[in-house]
């Protein structure tokens, strides 16, 4: 209202000024009610913000940018995360505070302008200025269009500025702490960037971080959220320290580094991106917009020529992994070296690997304060061995201090008479305390797979061809993966019989987990399994149909050998299908097998299961399985599998040799 009589009450006046001179009605108009009217109008238009007049600067800008076509460049998509969507583009980026249009979301014209003008606002008090909260798009956009900074209204950067100097960037490194099979959020892998400041400890940098703020240990529970983008995903800046403490001790990860070949000017438009997206959301989806894909915006932002993000988007692709972005970013040219950071579960398992039990025990002995460090030498230990025992006993002290199950107080009181009774023995040779990397992540096979098989079952040979979408199961090689680890989503196999010339959906797990983490003296951690999806199966009433299968469960694995693991697990199944009693069947029963990696090259996995039904369709039912898996290639392979199955009173065999491609 105040605009309206601000900008129209000069008008209405000029008009009764007019109309003074005139006679209405044969009357004159009395003066002092235009007196009257005109103290009114003062007074309206008093309180009243003056009408804003568009600076011609900021129009020129703007005629400027859309002549040149600027909301096309690449990387003003790289800026606001844009992708193609149908005939258009949208922002992958979700939380409205990152737009300043309002269709800034799908409209990158529109977005631009809204930029523009905002770089004139004037300053608020308390508020950043749009020229720094939105640094990187003023970055380049000042050098794009030539912006003649003494025309635009002062604005003051000081958070901005105490955030470029603290964070003093000398270079880069992507950081991939590797898959733990036994974590459901962590059984892909994880990526991160490290932004060195030229401490010459490199734990003191800082670490740049996407990820879904998700509390679920589920596993099944988690991988439905992140599915469907029931998470929110986050960028966060804080000490790398605290991600080596999290993921390399707590976690037990191993961590690879991939330092990067940026310079100066490439890192600091990537920090100015991530001063950006700070507090800024998007919805976070396990398979594709995940921790891994969006960390590589703010790559594209460092080097423009790069375009990262649509190798997945553009290519097909329906996942994202993150060890797949870390082959992108290694095919792209910006890794210059690559280092490994070995778990601290690693080391102790590697330290306690050349000892003997007797000496292991006394490392336990020595941290569960049974007898002191120096009482060591007193054991009969050799004088090699007894620079491991306490090597041993300093790193079980360490992790159980990370772990937080000894406080500071207690650790210190600890660990400081280990390291003196160390201390004293004198150095070992480099070697000897040297773990060796294995193979590296990048280097393993692709997630996705494709199958063609052949086999003989229900008294008729069949050909099968399957789908993978990801990831990895117990038979492929563990190169580059976690051994006795395995997860794969949508395993698609369809099946034709050539006795009956009928095809059949055979099965289609969309879940599809196994974590089997070996127990030893120093660690006990549980196995456990989760599949879900479609199965066919033998029904009560004799022939067979497909069910909807809901399997978890839980137990204890061991090494076998020095490349192999062993398993037991108890196991419940529910089987969901329109011919059983009450529309369902449940059971539970134990299941064990050993998985053995022969070489690198070939595994073996032998297993038995043994069901007990006593709700809905009550029924017993028994499998037994060998398999073996040679690695023709990286990304090829042959499979033999031999199956014997009981269910329902009724027996089948079936042997199947599979070629699979991954891809």
């Amino acid at each position: 209202m105040s605009w309206i009589m601000s900008s129209r009450l000069p008008l209405i006046s000029m008009l009764l000024q007019h109309w003074l001179s005139k006679k209405v009605c044969g009357c004159v108009f009395p003066a002092y009610l235009f007196f009257t009217f005109q103290l009114l109008s003062a007074f309206l238009v008093s309180d009243a913000a003056p009408a804003a007049i568009p600076d011609p600067y900021q129009q020129e800008l703007v005629d400027k940018a859309k002549e040149q076509n600027i909301s096309r460049d690449p990387y003003w998509d790289t800026l606001v995360h844009y992708k193609r969507s149908g005939a258009g583009k949208k922002s992958l980026i979700d939380d409205p505070k990152f737009f300043l249009a309002p269709t800034g979301k799908i409209d990158p014209e529109a977005e631009l302008a809204a930029t523009l003008r905002a770089f004139f606002q004037e300053a608020r008090e308390k508020e950043e200025h749009p020229r720094c909260r939105f640094i990187a798009r003023y970055d380049w956009l000042k050098e794009r269009l030539q912006i003649d900074e003494t025309k635009l209204p002062p604005a003051s950067c000081a958070k901005l500025d105490e955030a470029l100097s603290n964070i003093k960037y000398t270079s880069a490194v992507l950081v991939f702490p590797a898959a733990h099979g036994n974590g459901p959020a962590s059984m892909f892998g994880h990526t991160l960037i490290r932004i060195d400041s030229g401490f010459k400890n490199d734990l003191l940098s800082h670490a740049v971080n996407y990820a879904a703020s998700a509390e679920d240990s589920n596993g099944f529970v988690y991988a439905f959220k992140g599915i469907f983008g029931y998470y929110k995903g986050q960028y966060s800046i804080l000490p790398y320290y605290e991600k080596v403490r999290e993921y390399n001790g707590i976690e037990h990860r191993d961590i690879w580094e991939y330092s990067l070949n940026l310079n100066e000017d490439e890192i600091r438009r990537m920090v100015l991106h991530i001063w950006e997206l700070k507090d800024i959301y998007s919805d976070y989806y396990f398979v594709d917009e995940n921790c891994s894909f969006d960390l590589l915006f703010l790559l594209e932002a460092a080097r423009p020529s790069v375009r990262l993000t649509d190798v997945f988007w553009e290519g097909g692709k329906f996942w994202v992994i993150p060890v797949d972005t870390i082959r992108v970013v290694q095919e792209s040219g910006m890794i210059r070296d690559i280092r490994y950071r070995p778990s601290q579960a690693t080391r102790i398992r590697f330290i306690a690997s050349e000892l003997k039990p007797a000496d292991q025990k006394l490392a336990l002995e020595v941290i569960d304060k049974k007898i002191l460090p120096q009482d060591v030498a007193e054991r009969g230990a050799t004088p090699e061995s007894r620079k491991k025992i306490l090597d041993l006993s300093a790193e079980l002290l360490q992790y159980r201090y990370s772990s937080r199950k000894l406080a500071k107080e207690e650790y210190l009181k600890q660990f400081l008479p280990v390291l003196k009774a160390r201390s004293e023995l004198g150095t070992s040779p480099a070697d000897a305390t040297e773990i060796k990397p294995p193979v590296s992540p990048e280097k393993g096979h692709l997630p996705g797979k494709v199958s063609a098989a052949a086999g003989y079952a229900a008294q008729s040979p069949f050909t099968e061809i399957a789908w993978r979408m990801v990831y990895h199961d117990l038979l492929d090689a563990d190169e580059g993966y976690v051994e006795g680890a395995a997860i794969s989503f949508f395993d698609l196999r369809t099946r034709y019989y050539f006795k009956e010339q009928s095809v059949r959906l055979q099965s289609a797990h969309f879940i599809d987990i196994t974590s089997l983490a070996p127990r030893d003296r120093f660690f006990k951690p549980v196995s456990w399994k989760m599949l879900t999806g479609f199965d066919r199966e033998f029904m009560p009433h004799g022939g067979e149909s497909l069910v909807y299968r809901i399997n978890p469960g839980s137990g204890l694995a061991w090494k076998a050998g020095s490349h192999g693991l062993a398993y037991v697990l108890l196991e419940s199944d529910l089987t969901l299908g329109s011919t059983f009693k009450n529309n369902y069947s449940l059971g539970v029963g134990p299941s064990a097998g050993i998985l053995a990696t022969v070489t690198d090259f070939w595994k073996i996995h032998v297993a038995a299961q043994r069901m007990f039904y006593e709700l809905g369709e009550r029924h017993q039912s028994s499998q037994i399985s060998f398999e073996q898996n040679v690695s023709v290639a990286t990304n090829n392979s042959l499979r033999l599998s031999v199956s014997e199955k009981k269910n329902f009173e009724q027996h089948q065999s079936e042997v199947k040799l599979t070629w699979s491609l991954y891809l």
